[in-house]
């Protein structure tokens, strides 16, 4: 068995001897061929290279907008120009008294309480009161009755404060469902209308007028220009409207209340006076 060993040691002793030898031949058969290896350039060196010229994007500058420090604007369209009241000098030219009354004689107008309202005629004043009921209440002259006028007087309100509430004038009065009136609402805002057998129909609705003020207390005077189918309307001397209208040409006058039922309504009229218009 020992001698087996020896023999087999041997063996193997020799062949890594063979092994290692067949290694170092290997190596040196490579490296001596490697001596020949050139490196050849990709580039054939000997033909001279001539730049091609490479078109440059050239930069187009892009246009941009010129600031306008002023720009210029459009032409606004012209505002309504307000239509200048008319001034003192421009009322009618005025002439005779025709028919005037202080209201000292209560005889010469309806008066009456009730519970839908109270027509009075007391301190030189006729006086017109609804506390709380939904009504229209009136009271006509027994006066005489003319046609071309200036009619002037004065108001005094006491109470107004409901904006669906009136007061007002009625002239031409031919009866209740016959006549033009002038009212006035707790806005300030006047309307003219024209009640024809019963049927009411507006002539001049309702505008404001700087003039008369909205809501209670305050005081101004009152006029109207009836000449013909001429009417025109002053306010403290002031022209509020005017129109024409054919319907009527002559008759009485009286004053009209107006209340929702909402506030109540106080109203008293005094110095009323007619004179010829020249």
């Amino acid at each position: 068995m020992g001698k087996q060993r020896r023999i087999l040691f041997s063996s193997m002793r020799s062949g890594r001897w063979f092994a290692n030898r067949l290694l170092l031949a290997g190596c040196w058969l490579l490296f001596a061929g490697c001596t020949d290896i050139r490196i050849q350039p990709i580039i054939d060196t000997a033909t001279p290279i001539t730049p091609t010229a490479t078109d440059v994007p050239t930069f187009t500058p892009v246009p941009t907008n010129t600031i306008e420090w002023f720009p210029p604007t459009a032409t606004p369209r012209p505002m309504n120009t307000p239509t200048p009241y008319p001034t003192p000098d421009e009322l009618p030219r005025l002439g005779n008294v025709l028919l005037e009354d202080d209201f000292s004689d209560p005889g010469n107008w309806q008066t009456y309480r009730s519970p839908l309202g109270n027509a009075v005629v007391s301190n030189n004043e006729l006086t017109l009161a609804i506390q709380g009921s939904d009504s229209i209440i009136a009271s006509y002259a027994t006066l005489p009755q003319l046609g071309d006028y200036y009619l002037s007087l004065d108001v005094s309100l006491s109470l107004c404060s409901w904006n669906g509430d009136w007061y007002g004038i009625a002239f031409r009065v031919n009866d209740s469902e016959n006549q033009y009136r002038w009212s006035f609402n707790c806005l300030g805002q006047t309307r003219v209308d024209r009640v024809y057998k019963g049927r009411i129909y507006n002539i001049v609705d309702w505008d404001i007028n700087g003039v008369v003020k909205p809501s209670a207390p305050q005081k101004f005077s009152i006029g109207i220009a009836a000449q013909g189918p001429q009417l025109r309307f002053f306010a403290n001397d002031t022209l509020l409207a005017e129109t024409e209208d054919t319907i009527f040409t002559t008759g009485g006058y009286g004053f009209l209340a107006s209340s929702d039922g909402y506030s109540p309504l106080t109203v008293s009229f005094s110095n009323f006076q007619l004179r010829e218009i020249r």
